[in-house]
């Protein structure tokens, strides 16, 4: 039989093999974690320092413990000015300003904030955005981006708005400029051509190619009456008018005579192909060719001379007589 201390021993040896075993599995384990930990700590190294985006790793004052950049990432100071100082203190005070700003947003109920400033790197005026993210009570990261393409482009959109802006209001002063001018040049037009009506005597005064006026002044008897039917007749045959304007305004009342004689004026002129605009017919004019029931063809009547004026020179262009 074995000696019972024996015995103890061999099991004693066994179970210190099986935990020496157990502890270099753990060991190898251990090891091979480290490994893969290093190795994805490299490769994520590797990947930041490709990307232009710069990473700063800071306590939640500001003090800057750790950064990765690329070698394209200019950086505004070298490394070894800004560890271990906070960056609220390296960089221009109204950009300090801003990071004081952005960390307490951070270190709010957030956990990040944004911010966008300018620097200047290199003797040129570089825009950044830094994106501030909280990774713990005490630590945050902050992503940088320099972002001066896309914001010289923006002002450049900005700038191209601004001089459209200012090339549409400048042609829309000029186009209201020359309605105006337009305007007031065919007012003055019509009110030459008016006292030049008023001023003549002959009875048919052209005013423009295919438009003649007849202005009454004075009483119309049945003499008048004839004179003035062959007058506008011959008138339009001469001169191939397309528009006959026979102003009332200076024949003070009508009487059965002289209705007649306009209704005639104006039935003539139609058989000839022209129109026939009446102007200037007055109130009491008017009552008094209702009351005698005249008839004027459907003649366009208008209430003065220089209506009928407008009107035949704008119809006039569409309107061309043979």
């Amino acid at each position: 039989m074995e000696d019972p201390t024996l015995a103890d021993l061999r099991a004693e040896n066994q179970r210190l093999r099986t935990e020496i075993a157990r502890l270099e599995r753990d060991a190898t384990e251990a090891q091979r974690a480290v490994e893969d930990r290093l190795k994805l700590a490299t490769a994520l190294e590797n990947i930041y320092r490709a990307v232009p985006d710069l990473f700063f790793q800071i306590r939640v004052d500001g003090t800057i413990t750790n950064y990765l950049a690329s070698p394209a990432s200019p950086l505004y100071v070298p490394p070894e000015v800004f560890l271990g100082k906070r960056m609220q203190d390296v960089v221009p005070p109204d950009v300090g300003a801003l990071t004081v700003e952005a960390l307490a947003e951070a270190t709010g109920p957030a956990g990040k904030a944004r911010m966008e400033y300018s620097l200047e790197i290199g003797g040129a005026v570089e825009w950044f955005e830094a994106r501030l993210i909280r990774t713990s009570a005490d630590e945050m990261i902050i992503v940088v981006r320099n972002i001066s393409e896309q914001r010289r482009a923006r002002e450049a959109v900005l700038r191209l708005n601004r001089e459209l802006e200012a090339r549409v209001h400048e042609r829309t002063v000029a186009l209201e400029l020359a309605a105006a001018e337009s305007a007031a040049l065919q007012q003055q037009v019509i009110e030459a051509q008016r006292a030049t009506l008023q001023a003549l005597s002959t009875p048919l005064v052209p005013i423009a190619r295919h438009v003649v006026a007849v202005p009454l002044i004075g009483d119309v008897d049945a003499d008048r009456a004839g004179r003035l039917l062959e007058a506008i007749l011959d008138g339009v045959q001469a001169r191939r008018a397309a528009f006959v304007l026979l102003d009332v305004t200076g024949v003070p009342r009508v009487d059965t005579v002289a209705a007649r004689a306009l209704a005639d004026v104006a039935r003539a002129v139609k058989l000839l192909g022209a129109e026939l605009v009446l102007t200037g017919i007055g109130p009491d004019v008017a009552r008094t060719l209702v009351d005698l029931g005249a008839d004027f063809g459907g003649a366009r009547t208008l209430p003065s001379l220089e209506h009928g004026i407008a009107y035949a020179m704008q119809a006039a262009p569409q309107t061309r007589r043979p």
